[in-house]
């Protein structure tokens, strides 16, 4: 018989940029049928949160136009959007019933979530992993102590890790079979660009979600001002704080904000630029994360000059990792540059580190998992 996937996600499957779990999906979904379920949040409800919330209520489509894999069905469950002990035995059977197909399936069952709130479904898994992609209790509004404790409580048959810290972290929360396995890209595009691109110049890039908490905001001002009069600074993603005063002094320096862009479309403004930038914030939050814009940098072809992020190692002539007082120079450095050769031996470091490869080797973690059930 044949099994059926279960993966419980953290994001909508229209969400502005795919990451990890969109990926995983539709790697699973090369062998197994696959059942996504949206998000049902992890933090506290904000304002901002009120479309997304009616448009569930609503049960309105997605508009955003991302491909669902054959083989895979997206679930968005109507819950109450709070994980409290008030809401949990409601919360509790709205999500079982909403994953009726998952766990009347007569065959073998595998539940991979990113969240700790499953509501009891691995009771319903033959096996279950969970992938834990970021330091979820640092995230602002995250009530801490009940994530932790749902973390404590969920009993794992696989434990992934995209970073060393959250390996760590795993670990400490009571999970004895972990794996690390760092994020990777989805690299066809960005190599397909590369090698059609006409560069724009002297163009440094971000792209990425513009969160004041992770994105250091301020360090992207000094490189603006920096930039002036001999390059550009290029803002590719979602912006989530507009009013915050250094985004406004950001943009007033000059930076130019590009917005959310479809995946074609985003690799054509990597692939054109000359400097890929992770100009994070080092704090708890950040230690855990495994930027994954790392890899499209490079098949893109664009060096790469990030803060010093536990989960991002230099790679000579490719990565450089520097200290938030050296960053801007050495994005500078790179600039005058000028070598015609290197975004070729830069998207070599990419090679490998890609959803082709990966989608592999968790088919492969899966399977074995599912030997014998």
């Amino acid at each position: 018989m044949t099994p059926l996937v279960l993966v419980l996600g953290t994001a909508d499957w229209d969400a502005p940029i795919a990451t990890n779990q969109h990926h995983v999906t539709a790697a699973l979904a090369r062998q197994w049928p696959v059942v996504f379920t949206e998000g049902a949040g992890t933090r506290a409800l904000r304002p901002s949160d009120a479309r997304r919330v009616l448009r569930r209520l609503r049960a309105t489509p997605s508009t955003t136009g991302r491909a669902v894999p054959d083989g895979v069905e997206v679930v968005t469950p109507r819950l109450v959007p709070h994980h409290a002990p008030s809401t949990r035995a409601l919360n509790r059977r709205l999500l079982q019933r909403q994953v009726r197909r998952w766990t009347a399936h007569p065959g073998p069952r595998l539940l991979w979530t990113y969240t700790p709130f499953t509501y009891g479904l691995e009771a319903h898994a033959d096996r279950t992993v969970y992938h834990l992609v970021d330091l979820l209790h640092e995230n602002p509004g995250v009530h801490r102590g009940r994530l932790l404790a749902a973390e404590r409580a969920l009993r794992a048959d696989l434990a992934l890790a995209t970073s060393p810290a959250v390996e760590e972290h795993l670990r400490a929360q009571g999970f004895t079979a972990t794996r690390c396995l760092p994020n990777v890209c989805d690299a066809g595009p960005f190599t397909a660009a590369r090698e059609r691109a006409v560069p724009r110049g002297s163009t440094v890039v971000f792209a990425g979600t513009l969160a004041p908490h992770k994105v250091d905001l301020p360090l992207l001002l000094d490189l603006a001002v920096a930039l002036r009069g001999t390059g550009r600074l290029r803002l590719v993603g979602p912006v989530t704080d507009p009013a915050h005063e250094t985004w406004r002094r950001l943009v007033g320096a000059g930076a130019e904000v590009v917005g959310t862009l479809p995946a074609a479309d985003l690799a054509t403004e990597l692939a054109t630029a000359t400097v890929g930038v992770v100009p994070y914030r080092v704090s708890p939050l950040t230690v855990g994360i495994s930027p994954l814009k790392t890899y499209e940098y490079l098949a893109a072809g664009l060096p790469v000059v990030s803060t010093p992020l536990p989960a991002i190692e230099p790679v000579p002539g490719a990565v450089f990792v520097r200290e938030r007082h050296e960053f801007v120079a050495q994005v500078l450095d790179l600039l005058r540059d000028g070598d015609p050769g290197r975004p070729e031996r830069v998207a070599r470091h990419a090679r490998g580190h890609d959803w082709a490869t990966r989608g592999q080797e968790l088919r492969d973690a899966a399977r074995t998992l599912l030997t014998g059930v």
